[in-house]
């Protein structure tokens, strides 16, 4: 799929795809809230179907990153875990370059990544924790806010 601001939408295909996501998982989020290198190897080890990529050209510029869970929201466990019969896929990063931010790609990443995950059997819904102040992009984005979370993630 290529976009009005030519990104092509693809899933991460390497493990140096990964080492670039993570590169933007530390500039856009604090080191209590990012995921480690560790932890990203892990999910894309268990769950490469479930990493989306924004690229200009051969540039990764924005991603979502996520696992499988049975139940129905992020929990701890679906944290570090990824449960491949699970019927919720729980977001764990949605990441866009600090210079393509404000542009569209998140909504353009969250719209490709929601119709994949349609086409996906057994799958029923998709869950994240988000910050406050994202919860506006992702309700534009047709997510619901359900309130507070049990999991208190970063500060």
């Amino acid at each position: 799929m290529t976009t009005p601001l030519n990104l092509v939408f693809r899933c991460l295909c390497s493990i140096s795809e990964v080492h670039i996501a993570h590169g933007l998982e530390s500039a856009c989020y604090s080191s209590d809230e990012g995921a480690s290198l560790e932890t990203m190897l892990y999910r894309y080890k268990h769950a490469q179907h479930l990493f989306l990529g924004a690229f200009n050209g051969q540039t990764l510029v924005g991603y979502i990153m996520a696992t499988q869970a049975s139940g129905p929201l992020v929990t701890h466990k679906s944290m570090s875990t990824h449960d491949p019969l699970g019927t919720t896929v729980c977001i764990h990063s949605v990441c866009v370059s600090p210079q393509w931010q404000r542009q569209g790609v998140a909504s353009m990443l969250l719209k490709k990544y929601t119709e994949m995950m349609q086409d996906r059997k057994g799958i029923r819904r998709l869950a994240m924790l988000s910050r406050m102040d994202l919860v506006p992009l992702y309700q534009r984005n047709g997510y619901k806010c359900l309130g507070p979370s049990n999991v208190t993630h970063g500060k």
